[in-house]
C-alpha cells in the first residue's frame, strides 16, 4: 500500500463529506420551504426502506457475495455487542454525573447506544470507496471500488439489522416510551438506574411479544371451533398487554404464553405462530440480502444478471441497479429534512443543553476513547481475516463515532417525547461534529492499517 500524507487523506475525506452535506442541505431546504413536511418524510422513508434500499443491497451484494464471505463476518455481531455495552456504560456514568431523572436518562441512553448505521455511514462508505486509493484487500482478486463498496454495505447491513431489533424493542418500548407530564417533571433520580437495568433485561421478552403480535395479527381460525377461539382470545389478551400497546408484559405472563403454545396448540397452529414470528422479524432489506445470497451462490443466475450482457442483465439487472442508485441520495434528502424540526412540538425541557451535551459525549466521544484503541489492537494481533479488510476498518471507525440514529427522531415523534432535544442532537451531531470527526477517524483508520501491516 502506497502511503498517503495526512493532508491528502484529509482533503479526499473532506470532499466525500462535503458531497454528503450538500445533498443533505437540499433536504433541509425542501423542509424549510414546506416542500417536504412530516408526512412526506415518512412516505419517502418508507419508500426507501421498502423499495430503493433493498434494490441497492441486492445490486451490491449479489454480484460479489459468497458463502465464504458470510462466514468471515461473524466478528460483526461481536463488535456490535461490545460497542453497545461500552456506550451503555458511558451513558450510565454521564446520567449519574448530570443527575438526570428517569425519562432524561432513557433519552441519553438511547442517543448513546443507537448510532447511525444506515444513512450517513452508508453514504460515507460508498463515497470513500470511490474516493480513497489503496482500499483494495489482498484476499480479493482484482479488487475494485465496486467490490469495496459492496463489502462495506454488507458490514453495515448486518450491524444495522442488529441495531434495528434493539432499537424497536428496548428503545421504543422502554428508553423512549411515551411519558406523562408528571414523569417528565418529577421522576426520581435514584430510580432511574434501576429502571434502565430492568428495561435492558426485558429486551428479549419484548422482542418475543413483538413477534407474537405479528403472528396473531395474521391468525385465521374457523369461527365454529370454540376451543381454538379461546386460545386465540387468550393470545390477543396477552398481546394487548404487550409493549406494542402501552405497557410491559411480565416475565410470568410471557412464560405462561409460551407454555400454552407448547402444550395446547396443534403442530399446524405452532407452525403458523412461528412463521408469524419470523416474518415479523424480517424486513425488505433482510429479504434482499437473503435473495442476494441465493443469487451469488447460483452462478448461472448471477451470470445472467451481471456477466453475460444479455437480455436479463440489460432489463431486470439494469432496472434494479437504477432503483438502487436512488437510495443513497434519497436517504440524505430525508436526513437533511429531519434537521428542520416541526413547529408543533413541546418546548425544551429544563435540562435541554445538558441532555444534548451528554448524548453527544456518550455517543461520539467517550466510547471512541475505549473502542478505537481496542479495534486497532485487534487488527494488529488477531488472525481474523476480515479485520485485514481496509474498508472494514473504516466502517468500524465510522460506526464508533457516528451520530445518533435518525430513526430515533421518528420514535420521539411517535411518543411525543423530547422532540426539541432530538432536533438539537441531530443539528450538533450531523451539522457540527460530522465533518471533523469523519476526517479524524478516516485518517486514524488508514494510519492504523499501515501500522498493522
Amino acid at each position: 500500500m502506497a502511503s498517503l500524507s495526512v493532508s491528502e487523506i484529509t482533503f479526499l475525506t473532506f470532499q466525500a463529506v462535503v458531497q454528503v452535506v450538500l445533498i443533505c442541505s437540499s433536504g433541509y431546504w425542501a423542509s424549510k420551504v414546506g416542500l417536504l413536511g412530516e408526512n412526506g418524510q415518512k412516505v419517502l422513508s418508507r419508500l426507501n426502506v421498502d423499495l430503493f434500499t433493498p434494490c441497492l443491497i441486492f445490486t451490491k451484494l449479489a454480484s460479489s457475495l459468497s458463502v465464504k464471505k458470510l462466514i468471515q463476518i461473524i466478528v460483526i455481531p461481536i463488535f456490535y455487542a461490545v460497542t453497545t455495552l461500552v456506550s451503555f456504560v458511558c451513558s450510565k456514568v454521564a446520567c449519574r454525573v448530570f443527575r438526570f431523572n428517569g425519562p432524561e436518562s432513557g433519552f441519553v441512553t438511547a442517543m448513546s447506544v443507537f448510532g447511525n448505521s444506515n444513512s450517513l455511514p452508508v453514504s460515507l462508505t460508498v463515497a470513500l470507496a470511490y474516493t480513497l486509493p489503496n482500499l483494495s484487500w489482498d484476499d480479493i482478486e482484482d479488487d475494485t471500488p465496486d467490490k469495496i463498496a459492496s463489502r462495506g454495505i454488507l458490514y453495515l447491513l448486518i450491524f444495522q439489522q442488529l441495531g434495528q431489533m434493539l432499537r424497536w424493542s428496548w428503545g421504543y418500548n422502554k428508553l423512549l416510551r411515551k411519558r406523562s407530564p408528571e414523569e417528565l417533571e418529577h421522576s426520581d433520580f435514584d430510580k432511574a438506574g434501576d429502571e434502565e437495568q430492568r428495561s435492558l433485561m426485558d429486551v428479549v421478552t419484548s422482542t418475543i411479544s413483538n413477534g407474537m403480535y405479528a403472528a396473531t395479527d395474521n391468525y385465521v381460525i374457523d369461527d365454529d371451533d370454540n376451543d381454538n377461539d379461546t386460545k386465540t382470545n387468550y393470545l390477543h389478551t396477552v398481546v394487548s398487554e404487550s409493549p406494542c400497546s402501552s405497557s410491559s408484559v411480565s416475565n410470568k405472563t410471557q412464560v405462561e404464553t409460551i407454555s400454552i403454545l407448547n402444550k395446547s396448540f396443534t403442530l399446524k397452529e405452532k407452525l403458523v405462530y412461528y412463521t408469524g414470528v419470523f416474518t415479523g422479524f424480517m424486513n425488505p432489506p433482510l429479504y434482499a440480502m437473503l435473495l442476494a445470497v441465493f443469487v451469488a451462490s447460483t452462478p448461472p443466475i448471477r451470470d445472467e444478471l451481471y456477466e453475460n450482457n444479455g437480455f436479463v442483465q440489460n432489463t431486470l439487472g439494469s432496472a434494479v441497479r437504477q432503483l438502487g442508485s436512488i437510495s443513497i441520495p434519497l436517504i440524505l434528502v430525508v436526513l437533511g429534512s429531519n434537521l428542520n424540526p416541526s413547529s408543533n412540538v413541546a418546548p425544551p425541557s429544563r435540562n435541554y443543553g445538558k441532555m444534548i451535551f451528554a448524548s453527544l459525549l456518550c455517543r461520539m466521544i467517550l466510547p471512541s476513547l475505549i473502542l478505537l484503541p481496542l479495534i486497532a489492537i485487534c487488527v494488529k494481533y488477531l488472525g481474523v481475516s476480515v479485520l485485514g479488510d481496509p474498508v472494514f476498518l473504516i466502517v468500524s471507525f465510522i460506526l464508533t463515532v457516528s451520530p445518533p440514529a435518525i430513526q430515533l427522531s421518528q420514535i420521539c415523534q411517535l411518543n411525543e417525547l423530547y422532540e426539541m432535544e432530538m432536533a438539537g442532537v441531530l443539528f450538533w451531531g450531523y451539522v457540527i461534529l460530522t465533518l471533523p470527526s469523519t476526517i479524524l477517524i478516516v485518517v486514524g483508520s488508514l494510519k492504523v492499517l499501515e501500522w498493522s501491516q
